[in-house]
């Protein structure tokens, strides 16, 4: 929903891009009441508007301004203006991202004293832990409808997924599944299952 703002009202949050962290930070701030405005460079894409042609898809989502790459030499000689799929569309990269959606691991928030003094590294322990992001971790998956949290289903495996589950099974691993994505999995009382519209990977 749109709405006028003065230039001078200096209560509203202007938030720069819809992805996903501002998209849901928008979200957020105005289910509070906060009055917000949300900058995004690119067009809105309803779900009719998606192309189900890789190449066409490709140039209708993605930053095509005019850019260098960096990276090695060899990158910024041949390829120095490639367009690279970073998504200039109302959604952000998440109109065209994996969803994998993990939590941090125990370790990965104390690598220094995990892994002590690496040479050639700079690690550092966080100064927050696994128990103190956990309601914050579960927070974003609701918003996020991550599969295999709060009671979603995970996702469906592909042909190439279950090759690799039938050889981790053969080689004894007893866990294997398709990941805590941030794809919708079932259909919900304020949004549906993923379509397979457009090109998620």
């Amino acid at each position: 929903m749109t709405a006028p703002f003065d230039l001078s009202d200096d209560s509203v949050v202007v938030v720069i891009g819809t992805g996903a962290g501002g998209g849901v930070l928008s979200n957020e701030l105005a289910q509070k009441g906060v009055k917000v405005v949300a900058l995004e460079a690119g067009a809105r894409h309803l779900p009719q508007d998606f192309i189900n042609d890789e190449w066409d898809s490709f140039g209708q989502l993605v930053w095509l301004d005019p850019r260098t790459t960096s990276g090695d030499w060899r990158v910024a000689k041949d390829f120095s203006g490639l367009p690279a799929w970073i998504v200039k569309s109302v959604g952000g990269t998440t109109q065209h991202w994996a969803g994998a959606s993990l939590r941090f691991q125990e370790h990965e928030w104390k690598a220094a004293t995990t892994y002590g003094n690496v040479q050639g590294a700079s690690l550092l322990d966080w100064p927050i832990d696994a128990a103190e992001m956990d309601p914050w971790y579960t927070k974003a998956e609701d918003k996020l409808h991550v599969t295999r949290t709060g009671g979603r289903p995970g996702l469906p495996g592909n042909n190439n997924f279950k090759v690799f589950e039938a050889g981790a099974m053969a080689l004894g691993y007893k866990d294997v599944h398709t990941g805590r994505m941030a794809i919708s999995s079932s259909d919900d009382t304020d949004r549906t299952m993923c379509q397979q519209t457009g090109f998620c990977f």
